[in-house]
């Protein structure tokens, strides 16, 4: 997610991208983007950035409340929050692989 598209870090996002198709193309996990963008801002800020993400729109506060990272993620399963990080802190696919995605 990230709450203010002018604003977010360009690197992060590159990242959350291709943790998104590796976890899509592994263990089809489906990846939302959170935005307080506008529609048409956030679809070029997609198309700029080629993301492979859904697109959403929520209001920037809650977005901010949620995590405190412009990007951020927050990793849902069955509707429950999981974990959440900031782009910088972010664990590697490999290591969300074995804790987060792998059915063992």
């Amino acid at each position: 997610m990230a709450y203010d598209l002018s604003k977010t870090n360009l690197i992060g996002i590159g990242n959350l991208n291709a943790l998104a198709i590796n976890a899509a193309e592994n263990f089809n996990v489906r990846t939302v983007f959170l935005t307080s963008g506008s529609p048409r801002d956030a679809e070029a800020f997609s198309k700029k950035n080629k993301l492979v993400m859904e697109m959403f729109y929520a209001d920037a506060i809650p977005l901010k409340s949620m995590v405190r990272a412009n990007p951020g993620v927050l990793l849902l399963k069955n509707g429950t929050v999981v974990n959440k990080w900031h782009f910088q802190n972010l664990p590697f696919f490999d290591e969300l692989s074995v804790k987060y995605f792998s059915v063992n």
